[in-house]
């Protein structure tokens, strides 16, 4: 009698267990979420939305059910009508990334995916979420410091001006047409070298544009080899400061 009720208990567990996974609720769909950053792998194998990006689902038109969820309480799984879904994920910042970090930005991501959701069927959507924003950083060459006692890089685009030191970073809209960047150093005699601001206008989204700096090896121009790169290819320009 007692093996009789275990074997049934056993297979009602084992029921429910099918049932919660395949449809938890009558006519319903479930959606497994795999949402990451461009380029950052998920560290977990548990969560699969990362933590930074707030995620919206939208059915004609309108946020469904208010499924409206900040960054850091994404559920992995969301169980939907039958039906067409518009998933949107995104960073918080849409509004305010060009204000963070004292006026040198942050990244900003965004993206907007339809799914159709079927009855009574799991669907998995993985999508690595795009920046919609570019970066610029600067690297100087080795000693740099030993030779020059203070230096002040800036960036302008769109109406923006800022200033980063090495290992910062500015962000900058795309649409904004590009930017414009300018060295100016003082040396440790007090010698103060700079230049006219000079243009980069090819930038792209998503990208991170480094203008790394070398000592010029014609020593009789007292010049700066300046040359910009970005993680694709590299445009090379020189000027003598």
């Amino acid at each position: 009698m007692n093996r009789l009720i275990y074997i049934l208990l056993s297979i009602l567990l084992l029921t429910a267990c099918q049932q919660d996974q395949l449809s938890p609720s009558v006519g319903g769909a479930v959606l497994e979420l795999d949402l990451q950053r461009f380029g950052r792998p998920s560290m977990s194998v548990t969560r699969a939305v990362d933590e930074v990006l707030a995620v919206d689902v939208i059915k004609d038109g309108a946020l469904y059910n208010d499924m409206h969820y900040a960054p850091g309480t994404v559920p992995q799984k969301l169980v939907l009508e039958p039906g067409t879904f518009t998933i949107r994920a995104y960073s918080d910042n849409q509004e305010t990334w060009k204000t963070e970090n004292d006026g040198k930005g942050a990244a900003c991501y965004y993206t907007e995916t339809t799914v159709e959701m079927e009855e009574d069927m799991i669907i998995r959507l993985a999508v690595e979420v795009p920046m919609t924003n570019y970066a610029v950083g600067l690297q100087l060459p080795e000693y740099f410091n030993n030779l020059f006692r203070s230096y002040t890089f800036t960036l302008k685009s769109g109406g923006r001006t800022t200033a980063i030191k090495e290992g910062e970073r500015a962000y900058f809209d795309v649409a904004d047409g590009g930017f414009t960047y300018a060295l100016r150093a003082t040396n440790t005699d007090g010698n103060t070298h700079s230049h006219s601001a000079i243009e980069f206008p090819d930038v792209e989204a998503g990208k991170l544009f480094t203008l790394r700096y070398s000592y010029d090896s014609d020593a009789t121009t007292g010049g700066v080899d300046i040359e910009i790169t970005d993680d694709m290819e590299t445009d090379d320009t020189n000027v003598n400061l």
